[in-house]
């Protein structure tokens, strides 16, 4: 077996850098995530975080970068025709686990500037990922386009719940009935039957 090229090395590195990361934030959570947790992790030292990264502000902003991807990956190809389209997608991502690392992130970025002013960006580019002015045909007017923000709203909500409590919630379900009841409204008045 030929030996690894520096390339190679220096993806592999990274790589574990941000797999490690991303581990810790869910399981630890922002706070506890540290550059000697992630290093140790990895098994990586210090020296190769700040050779990669520069520190670990971008390398936490790069890991919630990733992490935004995999998020956006696990829907793509999905059609949000409908506001109960957007419903059960939107819920998918949130029930799929690790969104918590998303709600920590803003926190976290709110409370640390030089946080914030690393992860801004990437949290920005998701922010419009997930806008209303994205899903023009879901949203031609005023009133579509107040349903979409409750729908993401409430759904965010429901993940901070998840977030702070470690887990689903005792009203999930009965929040999320209400939002496809919501929905499927919206759908007749509109003409979609979705």
């Amino acid at each position: 077996m030929a030996p690894r090229t520096q390339v190679e090395r220096t993806e592999a590195t990274r790589a574990a850098l941000i797999a490690s990361t991303l581990a810790l934030l869910d399981e630890r959570g922002w706070a506890a995530t540290t550059s000697v947790a992630v290093c140790e992790r990895a098994g990586v030292t210090r020296g190769a975080l700040v050779h990669h990264f520069g520190g670990l502000p971008a390398l936490l902003a790069e890991a919630l970068d990733v992490h935004y991807g995999e998020l956006q990956a696990s829907i793509d190809g999905v059609e949000l025709a409908s506001m109960s389209d957007l419903v059960d997608v939107a819920w998918r991502v949130v029930d799929r686990g690790r969104f918590k690392i998303v709600i920590e992130a803003w926190l976290a970025a709110a409370n640390d500037p030089e946080l914030g002013a690393a992860i801004g960006p990437v949290v920005e580019r998701f922010a419009k990922l997930v806008g209303p002015d994205e899903r023009a045909s879901l949203v031609p007017d005023a009133e579509a386009r107040s349903l979409y923000l409750t729908v993401r709203e409430t759904i965010l909500g429901l993940a901070l719940g998840r977030a702070t409590t470690g887990g689903p919630l005792g009203h999930e379900e009965i929040v999320l009935d209400r939002l496809r009841d919501l929905a499927r409204t919206h759908d007749s008045r509109t003409g979609d039957p979705s």
